[in-house]
C-alpha cells in the first residue's frame, strides 16, 4: 500500500538506514488511518509525530553533513525543506478538509515517490561518501 523497506534503499549507515525505516513505518501508519477513516484524534496523532520526527531525521542527517564536509549537504537541506513544507500542507488540507480518498491517493503517490527518489538519489550517495572517506 506504501513505502516497503527494502535493501536496494540502504545507505549502509545503519542510524539513518532505522530512521528511514521508522518513518516509512510511520507514513505507511497515517496512510492506513486515513484509508481507513479512522478517528480525527488519530491521525492527528500520527501527523504529530511524522512532523517532530522528520525534524529530527533532518536535523541529525544534516549534522553529519556537516562535519563531514559532504558536498551536497546544500542540495539534501532543500530537498529536506520542501518535504516539511509538503507535510505542512498535507496537516493544512487535513485540517480544513478532513480525510477524502483523493487525499490518500496524493499522500501515497507523493510521499513515496518522494521518499524513494531521496534516498535512492541523495542519501545512498552521502552513504557511500561517508563509507569512502572512512567517516
Amino acid at each position: 500500500m506504501g513505502l516497503n523497506w527494502d535493501n536496494n534503499l540502504s545507505t549502509g549507515i545503519n542510524s539513518i538506514d532505522n530512521q528511514h525505516k521508522e518513518l516509512f513505518d510511520r507514513i505507511n501508519q497515517l496512510l492506513l488511518a486515513m484509508k481507513e477513516g479512522k478517528a480525527k484524534g488519530e491521525i492527528i496523532k500520527t501527523l504529530d509525530f511524522l512532523e517532530e520526527y522528520v525534524i529530527k531525521h533532518f536535523t541529525e542527517e544534516e549534522i553529519i553533513q556537516k562535519k563531514n564536509d559532504y558536498p551536497k549537504y546544500n542540495i539534501q537541506h532543500e530537498q529536506h525543506e520542501q518535504f516539511k513544507n509538503e507535510l505542512k500542507k498535507l496537516r493544512e488540507t487535513f485540517d480544513s478538509k478532513g480525510t477524502s480518498a483523493l487525499l490518500v491517493l496524493n499522500v501515497q503517490k507523493e510521499m513515496s515517490t518522494w521518499w524513494k527518489n531521496h534516498i535512492t538519489g541523495l542519501d545512498k550517495d552521502l552513504g557511500e561518501f561517508l563509507v569512502a572517506n572512512n567517516k
